[in-house]
């Protein structure tokens, strides 16, 4: 079974897979993910930048938003 991953482990998860070229094998900790990748020349941006959260809620043409009448 596929673990469902927090957008921050996903984020990590990508970078461990350009670092190393396979899966991040440490689903659950991300500080030792973090550390490991950050040893291996990862920069602290890109460890510390967040995955793209859920999109707002779209303007329709009238100015409103999806969620309002």
């Amino acid at each position: 079974m596929k673990p469902q991953l927090s957008p921050d482990e996903a984020h990590l998860n990508d970078l461990w897979r350009e670092t190393f070229g396979q899966p991040m094998p440490l689903i659950g900790a991300p500080d030792i993910a973090r550390r490991i990748l950050r040893q291996h020349g990862v920069s602290p941006d890109d460890l510390n930048r967040q995955a793209p959260g859920p999109m707002p809620p779209r303007a329709s043409a009238r100015g409103d938003t999806a969620n309002q009448k």
